[in-house]
Order: structure tokens, then sequence, then C-alpha cells
């Protein structure tokens, strides 16, 4: 078993390690979202936020020919004011539920386009007419909805239609402008996206930030020709199935987004659609971000591995000190139910495993390998805790404060002191430090010390 590493068992006791939620969380496993998740709320906003999907994009706003926007037949934005919630009061909380923990749902976007839509049609005449300055009612009510419902981040450009460049382009600036980002949803007319993308990019080079390549119906042809859609500045590259367009389980599914992966041509993934219950989404969502690595565990931080399989077989995932929930154990590619073995890599790590989804009730506390556990857990966890208790007496350490940079200064309490140490200090190489040390980290009298 590991020990771990001076800096972090010292930042772990002063309070400074960052915990999970804190670990950056990369969105490359998306969903998109039909009116299923309005009809049927509040249980398919609790369903999304334990998916595991780290983004989700709600199909869709219909652009009318006034510039209205709509859904499924119900307004959204009318002359510039946001009327949604005359008929749908709790979409705003659902929505700002979505992106609050404990959730898997790091980023929001909104739909535009789709197969028989024609909103770039409409958004065609209203910018050839109007133009896209703040008074026209396409800017107004865009704005509306931006001021109503901030938790939306990009606009899922799906035009399947119109094709139109100078005013696609001209739209999707005046988005940038109000604050969202663009991703483009390509299946055919390869020419086309790549100009709009370069049209785009010419005037706000960080509007567009990912092309999500479809891969199913009309797009089935892509799936062997995902890396021919290259888009100058454009780094990200999802690629994306459909759950129910061919016979495939979903470990098949999950074969395809790892091929994907292994031939280096999508840094990430999506499906279509949630608009039923027919489909398993955290299944889909663990497996892709187990492929995609939506969470990366520094190895120093990685304090308990988990197994589907018992003796360490199966897939597995490290975890760092933290609290997992259901949809938080997807992200990090672990899905609900599929725990049988554990082991315990750093000296002082603990786990407890919950078969509930949110990390209280009844559970299992481990602080050693287990290679299969018991009837009564094996294949039941649905959350977990991983904690860290200091096995080389850091925990003496007593904080002085933080500065501005999120650095503890401490000073060691003497009350253990040897009676044959002294008072010199070294670096963490072992040299001996004569003069005043500046900021850092030391040893002095065998204790980590940290001086601002």
């Amino acid at each position: 078993m590991k020990r771990i590493s001076l800096l972090f068992l010292t930042l772990f006791a002063l309070g400074q390690l960052p915990l999970a939620a804190q670990l950056k969380i990369k969105p490359v496993s998306g969903v998109y979202v039909g009116g299923h998740i309005r009809r049927e709320r509040p249980k398919t906003i609790t369903k999304l936020r334990e998916s595991g999907f780290t983004y989700a994009l709600l199909f869709n706003v219909h652009v009318c020919a006034d510039g209205t926007l709509i859904t499924d037949g119900d307004t959204i934005c009318y002359n510039g004011e946001y009327v949604f919630d005359q008929t749908h009061p709790n979409y705003q909380e659902d929505i700002k539920n979505l992106k609050t923990a404990p959730t898997s749902i790091q980023r929001i976007e909104i739909v535009i386009g789709g197969w028989g839509n024609d909103s770039y049609d409409h958004i065609r005449d209203l910018i050839n007419k109007n133009g896209t300055g703040s008074t026209t009612m396409l800017y107004k009510n865009f704005r509306a909805l931006r001021k109503a419902v901030p938790e939306i981040d990009a606009v899922n450009n799906d035009d399947e239609h119109c094709y139109e460049v100078e005013t696609g382009a001209k739209f999707h600036i005046m988005m940038y402008n109000l604050g969202y980002k663009t991703t483009l949803a390509p299946y055919t007319n390869k020419s086309y996206w790549q100009n709009l993308c370069t049209k785009i990019r010419a005037s706000k080079p960080k509007a567009v930030d990912c092309v999500m390549v479809q891969c199913y119906d009309g797009g089935a042809a892509n799936v062997n020709q995902v890396g021919s859609w290259t888009f100058t500045g454009v780094t990200e590259r999802h690629a994306g199935l459909m759950y129910y367009s061919n016979d495939w389980n979903v470990d098949k599914n999950i074969e395809q987004f790892q091929k994907w992966k292994d031939d280096n041509v999508a840094s990430g993934g999506f499906v279509w659609v949630y608009n039923s219950e027919e489909w398993d989404l955290n299944a889909w969502a663990s497996g892709m971000n187990r492929v995609y690595g939506a969470v990366e565990v520094p190895e120093e931080e990685a304090m308990i591995e988990v197994y589907s399989g018992t003796n360490y077989t199966g897939y597995s995932v490290k975890l760092p000190v933290g609290t997992f929930s259901k949809g938080e154990m997807a992200v990090y590619g672990i899905k609900a139910n599929d725990i049988e073995s554990v082991k315990i890599l750093k000296e002082g790590a603990s786990v407890r495993l919950y078969k509930n989804t949110n990390n209280a009730g009844t559970n299992l506390p481990l602080k050693a390998d287990r290679k299969s556990l018991s009837s009564s857990y094996k294949n039941l966890i649905n959350s977990i805790t991983v904690s860290y208790e200091d096995p080389v007496g850091i925990n003496e350490v007593k904080s002085e404060g933080v500065n501005a940079e999120g650095v503890a200064s401490e000073k060691r309490e003497r009350s253990g002191k040897s009676e044959k140490s002294d008072d010199a200090v070294y670096d963490l190489s072992g040299r001996k430090i004569n003069s005043q040390p500046k900021k850092g980290i030391y040893i002095e009298n065998g204790k980590k010390i940290v001086k601002r």
C-alpha cells in the first residue's frame, strides 16, 4: 500500500485539499432531452441529476416568423418578455436544480433546429430584414430568455434545412454577445458547417467550442467518418448515437464510444434522446465518462479503487477523498449498483458504501481491501464517502490562517517534542535551511510545517 505524498498530507491536514466536487469535471457526456423533462417533472429532473451525464441539450426552442420563441406549442418569450412561467411555473427552478449540487450536469444548452424545423429559415428572414441589434425582436426575446434562465450556457445549432452561412453566423455572433456559446450538430453538408464555423470564429474566436457529429439516422454513415469532420480552431469533437437506433446493448454502444476515443477522433460523446423511461441513463453516462475521462484523479489523490467484479476484476475506478452521490459516482465512471470489490490505496484511507443515493442510512465501512462484498452490499451501492485519517502525525499541525492564494500558514504544536529533537529546519529534500525559510513546506523536528 502506498503512502501519500508529503504535500498531499499537509494540505489535507490543513483543510486545503480540494474535495472531489472541486476536481475539474469535463463535459464529455451529453444527452438530448425532449419535452418529457417538463411533462414528468420533478422525477425527470432528479433522474437527470443522478444520471451521470455531464451536459444536457434541451430540445428544442423554435423561432417563429415574428421572432417569438416557443416549444411544444407553448410560448417561451414573446415581445421581449419571458412568459413561459404562465404555463410552466416550475421550469426556471427545475433548470436551476439541474446544475445544483449534488448533480452530474455541468452544462446546459438549448437546441434550435431539427428535422422539419424551419427556425433557421425564420432567423434568416428576420436578420435580413431587421439585423441583430438590441432593438430587434430576435435579440429581445433571446435576451429575455437569458435573463429568466441564466443557467443555459450555449445554443446547439441543429439546422437541417436552411444552411445559410451569412445569417447563421450573424445569429450566433448575436447569441455570443448575449452570453451563449455555440455548438454545431452536423450530420451532412460538411462544407456548409465548416464555412459557418469559420465565419463565426472570424468575429468571435471563442464562440464555437464543440462540434457534435450525428452518427445515427441520416448521419449513420458518420460512424466511420467522425475524424473527417474537422473545424479549424475547435478542439472538442463529440460523436453521438441514438439509444434505440440499433440492436446493440449498452455495452456494445460503449464499445463504439471507446473505439472513437482509441482512434483519437472524438473527445466526448452524446445520446439522442431522453424522452421516455425506456432506457438506463446512468448505465450509458457512467460508461461514457469512463471512456472519455470526465474527471481525472491525480495519483497522489487516489484513495480507493472500486471494481465491478469480484477479486478486483471488471472495470475499475479510483476515487479521491470526498462524498459521491449516485450522479457523482457516475461522473467518475461508476455505474449504480455495480460494485463487487474494493481496494484501499493509501494508508489511512477508508470508505463507506451506501445503498441509498445520497450518502445516508445503512452503509458498509471499510478500512482494508475487500475482494468480494457481502451479498447485502454486492451490486447494491448507490453512493460513496471516502475519508482519510492521518497515519503519520500531520494532525498535530495547527492552523494559523490562510493567505490570499488559499495556502495555509501553520505552526506545529510542540507538546510531543522529543528531548533529542532540535529546532533545525529542512526542505523536503532533507537539506538543512540555515537562513529564515521562505514560503513553502519544510520539515522541523520530524514534522511538516508550512511557512507563509
